[in-house]
């Protein structure tokens, strides 16, 4: 009795007769290798390319290919058709190459769209930039979308309303949140960690620092450096700078309650020149520059645009000439390209600071900030004369 037979190497069927030239079980071609069962106890271990292109292999990899596949599909168009999101109606999330958001903070297309907008009276903070965007049809948008939030205009007790104001009021829980244009200080976190909660702060816009001249001082414009020199106290004539003979008189909101100084001259608001007089608000300094000949001043655009009775000033960056109008369209635009691109040199964010302290007054904070981002919150924002974010 003939006792050998043929392995196949593709299936690994070993009791193919030795007189086959297929295999009787996959039908693959049969070479010689032979098993002898008198001698053999168990098969000789498979190669790698012996297990690789058996059938049942080869359908298993097809197998992964196609869930690989799948599932990339799938990761595309989930991601993509997260605007939909019935958990969150119009969310797009904010590591967008456009932003340069918190992680957590979600982007919704319009305020009605936001959810978790607590209901009750929360306080804010009088700024200019509030202010603005009050003009602009922002409380009445918040309130159709949201009648049971409800916004209530808190004034600090001396009067003196401005971005620190809203900060130290924010610290001692007098406010749900406040509008500040600059970045917090250390000083501030320090604070608000002794007190047991931390502050959070979120952009929402882009402002220019625009400075404004009495309008019979004929300049083409100024450099940064030579600004700086004016409120350093280093030029105190205008002809100096070639302009007519008359004496520099430089106004500045009071730097105990406005964060202006400290965005012209960084570190050096130890240099302040004492002819810098101080005024309480952006309505008293356009008054002042504008009654007086050799007046400047400066602050955001959104509260200087528009203004006849001063004339804004061409901007140049460090010591150079190359002066960038602030606004264009005969004062009534701001120049958007040129603070986007940053060719205009005095730009800032502004900010919406609110506290996690775990209690309803985060939640307004949260709930404002993402009504403010919303696409129908930044064209407000972008009516109000602030470059958005989004």
């Amino acid at each position: 009795m003939n006792n050998e037979f043929i392995v196949c190497k593709h299936c690994g069927y070993d009791t193919n007769p030795i007189t086959a030239t297929q295999c009787l079980k996959c039908g693959q071609k049969l070479d010689v290798a032979v098993k002898n069962i008198n001698t053999d106890t168990k098969l000789k271990p498979k190669s790698l390319g012996d297990w690789l292109f058996t059938p049942w292999m080869i359908w298993l990899g097809c197998g992964l290919l196609f869930v690989l596949v799948s599932g990339s599909i799938y990761s595309l168009f989930s991601s993509s058709s997260s605007v939909n999101n019935p958990n969150g109606v119009g969310v797009v999330n904010s590591d967008s190459s456009n932003q340069n958001l918190p992680p957590d903070v979600k982007l919704y297309d319009s305020m009605k769209d936001v959810p978790k907008v607590p209901e009750g009276t929360f306080n804010y903070s009088p700024s200019s930039s509030f202010a603005a965007l009050s003009a602009q049809g922002l409380i009445e948008t918040i309130s159709a979308a949201h009648p049971n939030f409800r916004l209530r205009y808190t004034q600090p007790k001396d009067g003196k309303s401005g971005g620190k104001k809203g900060v130290a009021m924010l610290l001692n829980s007098q406010l749900s949140f406040t509008h500040y244009g600059a970045s917090l200080e250390e000083e501030d976190y320090n604070k608000a960690k002794e007190r047991g909660f931390q502050l959070k702060q979120v952009p929402f816009g882009i402002d220019a620092l625009v400075f404004f001249i009495h309008s019979d001082i004929s300049i083409p414009g100024l450099s940064v450096d030579q600004l700086q020199g004016i409120y350093k106290g280093k030029f105190t004539n205008w002809k100096q700078l070639g302009g007519p003979d008359v004496a520099i008189v430089p106004f500045v909101r009071d730097p105990k309650v406005a964060n202006l100084l400290n965005e012209l001259l960084g570190k050096d608001t130890d240099q302040v020149s004492s002819k810098v007089q101080f005024v309480s608000d952006y309505t008293e300094a356009i008054r002042k520059v504008a009654s007086t000949p050799g007046g400047i001043s400066f602050g955001g655009n959104a509260v200087i645009g528009g203004q006849r009775t001063i004339r804004p000033l061409p901007v140049a960056k460090a010591n150079s000439q190359e002066y960038i109008q602030p606004f264009i369209d005969n004062g009534n635009r701001i120049n958007a390209t040129a603070i986007r691109d940053g060719s205009y040199p005095l730009t800032r964010r502004r900010f919406v600071v609110y506290r996690l302290d775990g209690t309803i007054d985060q939640l307004a904070g949260e709930a404002y900030v993402n009504m403010l981002l919303s696409k129908e919150g930044q064209q407000i924002v972008e009516k109000a004369g602030f470059i958005p974010v989004r």
